[in-house]
This record gives structure tokens, C-alpha cells and sequence, in this order.
């Protein structure tokens, strides 16, 4: 099994739209998908975004309800897209 690593530099328009899509796949599974700020915590799926396809969406989520993520902050995805 092989994990893809993709960060994330959050624009404007992804701070306002409240996702950001994958740009290496489909995870196998949205459910064992790992979300981290950097420089922050690891977030819990469903908690604080959930996945469909490859869009990582955590509008009216604990992140989105934090007011955590902000224009500049940068987030790390981790998935199998085997």
C-alpha cells in the first residue's frame, strides 16, 4: 500500500469556499483520509471534514466552526489511492 502526501497553501477562494481537491486521486476510502494543519493538530474525519471524491470539505465542520483555517495556512492530506 502506497500513500499519497499532498499539501496544501490555502488561497483566498479556498478559505471562503471552505474544501480543497485532491489533485493525485480518488482516496480508496474518504473515511481513512488524515487531515493536519501544519503547525497545528491532527483532525478527526467527519468531526472536522469530510471527503467526497476529491473534494476535502470542512464546511460546517470543527474547522470551519474554529474559524481555524485562514488564507496562507497550509494543511497536509494523506490517502490511498491504490
Amino acid at each position: 500500500m502506497a500513500f499519497d502526501v499532498e499539501y496544501f497553501t490555502l488561497s483566498g477562494t479556498d478559505a471562503t469556499n471552505k474544501y480543497v481537491n485532491l489533485q493525485d486521486g480518488t482516496p480508496v476510502s474518504s473515511m481513512s483520509v488524515a487531515l493536519d494543519v501544519i503547525g497545528g493538530t491532527a483532525q478527526a474525519y467527519t468531526t472536522d471534514f469530510v471527503v467526497s471524491g476529491i473534494k476535502v470539505d470542512w464546511s460546517g465542520r470543527g474547522l470551519d466552526t474554529t474559524g481555524t483555517l485562514l488564507t496562507g495556512d497550509m494543511l497536509r492530506v494523506i490517502y490511498d489511492r491504490s
